[in-house]
C-alpha cells in the first residue's frame, strides 16, 4: 500500500526556514542539497511508513501515535493515519526538543 504524504502548515514552514537559512548563510547549492535530502527521506515514508521510531519525549506524557526519522541533525515527526502520513514537524535536533514539542502540545498541534 502506498501512503499519501500530507504536510502540516508548521512542517512546511519549518522546511522553508531550514532551506532559507542555508540559502542565505551557506549558499544555494547547500540549500538545494538539504531540501533534496530531507524530501527524499520523507518520500520513502510512502512505501515504508513504519521505518520511524517512537518519540520517547511524547510517549513519556502519554502521547503514543507519533514517529520520528532522523536525517543528520533534523528530526521529522509524523503520524500514520489510515492511508496518510501526516508530517507534523521538522526540527533541528540541536534545539531544545522538549520545549518545542511541549509548546506544540499546548498549542494543540500535537494531540
Amino acid at each position: 500500500m502506498r501512503y499519501k504524504i500530507i504536510w502540516s502548515q508548521d512542517a512546511g514552514e519549518e522546511l522553508l526556514e531550514i532551506v532559507s537559512w542555508y540559502k542565505y548563510n551557506v549558499g544555494v547549492n547547500v540549500a538545494q542539497k538539504t531540501y533534496t535530502k530531507i524530501n527524499t527521506q520523507i518520500k520513502k515514508l510512502k512505501d515504508m511508513p513504519g521505518i520511524g521510531k517512537p518519540v520517547q519525549i511524547l510517549k513519556d506524557i502519554g502521547v503514543n501515535d507519533y514517529l520520528q526519522i532522523i536525517i543528520e541533525h533534523w528530526i521529522i515527526y509524523y503520524k500514520i493515519e489510515k492511508e496518510n502520513i501526516n508530517i507534523i514537524s521538522i526540527i533541528d535536533g540541536r534545539r531544545n526538543l522538549e520545549e518545542i514539542l511541549y509548546k506544540k502540545i499546548i498549542d494543540g498541534k500535537i494531540k
